[in-house]
C-alpha cells in the first residue's frame, strides 16, 4: 500500500566498503556504510552539515536530548544518539521498522533509548502527552506524493506542543516536484517562529 521497500548492496571503492540503501520506489531513505570506523557515521541527507544535523548537535549542549523524528528510513538520525538520549521513530509504514532493525544497524547500535512508534505521525502525537522534544525532524516529503497533513499549520501546532522551550522543528524539504521552501517559511511567519534553510 505504501510503495515498493527495497535494500540494495555495494562496494564503494572510494570507502573501501561495503554500503547499504533502502529504497521506497525510485526515493533513498537511507543509506550504511559498513566499516567499523565509519559505523556510526550519518549519512545521505542525515550528514553532521545537514539542517537536522546541525540541529541536533547543537540543540543542547551539556544534557541528554530528546529527538522525535518523523520517517523511519534506515534509522539514520540514531547514529546521533548518545547515552542518555531518548530518539523516537514515527512511521506509518510498519514494514520499514522490520527492514531498519534487520538489515541496517544504526537502530540496533545506537546508545540512545530508541523506540518506534507504528502509525500516522500526526495522529499517533496528537494522541500522547507533551513529549518536550529538543528537535523534531519532519522527513516525509521527498517522494512524488506527500503528506500534505505533516506540512499544514494544524501539523505545525502539534509539533509545537512537542517541543520543549527553544526546541527546533526541522523539515527536510528535498522533493523532485515541488519548492516546499516557501511553505515552511510561511509557516513559520504565521506562528512567529525563526525560520532557516540550510543546503
Amino acid at each position: 500500500f505504501y510503495g515498493t521497500l527495497h535494500v540494495t548492496q555495494g562496494e564503494d571503492g572510494t570507502l573501501a566498503a561495503i554500503e547499504r540503501t533502502l529504497y521506497n520506489g525510485v526515493i533513498s531513505h537511507g543509506q550504511e556504510i559498513f566499516r567499523v570506523d565509519l559505523s556510526e557515521t550519518p549519512t545521505t541527507y542525515y550528514g553532521r552539515e545537514s539542517g537536522v544535523g546541525l540541529a541536533i548537535d547543537r540543540c543542547c549542549t551539556g544534557r541528554h536530548r530528546r529527538i522525535g523524528v518523523i520517517g523511519l528510513g534506515a534509522g539514520t538520525i540514531a547514529a546521533y544518539g548518545e547515552p542518555g538520549d531518548t530518539i523516537r521513530f514515527y512511521d506509518i509504514n510498519p514494514a520499514v521498522e522490520g527492514i531498519a532493525r534487520t538489515k541496517f544497524r544504526y537502530l540496533r547500535d545506537s546508545p540512545a533509548h530508541v523506540d518506534v512508534v507504528i502509525g500516522d505521525a500526526r495522529v499517533s502525537l496528537a494522541s500522547e502527552p507533551p513529549q518536550r522534544y529538543d528537535v523534531i525532524a519532519v522527513d516525509a516529503f521527498s517522494g512524488d506524493a506527500i503528506p500534505v497533513h505533516l506540512i499544514d499549520a494544524q501539523a505545525l501546532d502539534v509539533y509545537k506542543r512537542h517541543l520543549a522551550p527553544g526546541g527546533i522543528v526541522a523539515f527536510h524539504v528535498s522533493n523532485r516536484y515541488l519548492n516546499l521552501k516557501p511553505v515552511v517559511a510561511q509557516l513559520a511567519a504565521r506562528e512567529g517562529m525563526k525560520v532557516a534553510y540550510i543546503s
